[in-house]
Formats: C-alpha cells, structure tokens, sequence
C-alpha cells in the first residue's frame, strides 16, 4: 500500500520502476479521494536478481504526479535502495505482518514535500 501526505489537496498518481527504467515502469490509478493524504492499494511486481538486491546502488523510483486539466505535474519524488527495502522486509517473522516505512518526498533540491508511508508484505 502506498500512503503519502502532502500539505495541499491534490489528485495524484504514482509512477514506479526500479532503477528508473520507464520500460519496466507501473503506474498507479489517480486518488480522488485522498485529498492531502492519497493512499492506493496497489501491487507492482518485478523480478529482481540478487545482486540487485545487494547493492545499495540499485534504486527503487517512485516518482508523484498531479493530474490536472490538461497536463501531469512532476510534484515529488523518492529513491529508495533494493537493499534497503529488501533488509527491512526480510527481517520480518512470518506471520508478523506488514513493516512500515518512512521516506520524505522530493522536490529538486527543495525540502521535503511530503512523506511517503510504505507498507511491506504482510
């Protein structure tokens, strides 16, 4: 589940692809009714080999957009590593849940934006 806030209201969408590359990019349907706070319930799969999952190098891109009337606006974004989401989430038991994580959202060089609010496999 993905569950971001940002400070005024907005229909947005997120697009995601690792490592940035638009040919393996998912994208996920506009929030209309999150308002400062879009929260979708959605599964990007991808099938990444270990070495991706090692190396701090390799990025997860989830990248906010804002629909308007006529065109999308870039309104953040974040990168986050394979290894980092992969250690946090292999250290769950089984049976323990979803883990949570934390990320400020992006503007340029600009302060956060927002926060993402991620929730692993539970």
């Amino acid at each position: 589940m993905l569950e971001i806030f940002f400070k005024k209201r907005v229909r947005v969408y997120a697009k995601i692809s690792p490592g940035g590359n638009l040919r393996t990019q998912n994208t996920t349907p506009v929030d209309k009714e999150g308002q400062t706070n879009p929260v979708w319930n959605f599964t990007a799969v991808y099938t990444v080999g270990k070495n991706a999952v090692k190396s701090h190098e390799i990025k997860l891109l989830i990248q906010f957009f804002c629909v308007r009337t006529s065109q999308e606006t870039n309104i953040g974004e974040l990168n986050v590593s394979l290894a980092e989401l992969f250690d946090r989430f292999s250290a769950l038991s089984k049976g323990e849940g979803a883990a949570k994580v934390n990320y400020p959202v992006k503007r340029g060089d600009d302060d956060s934006q927002g926060e993402y609010v991620g929730r692993g496999p539970s």
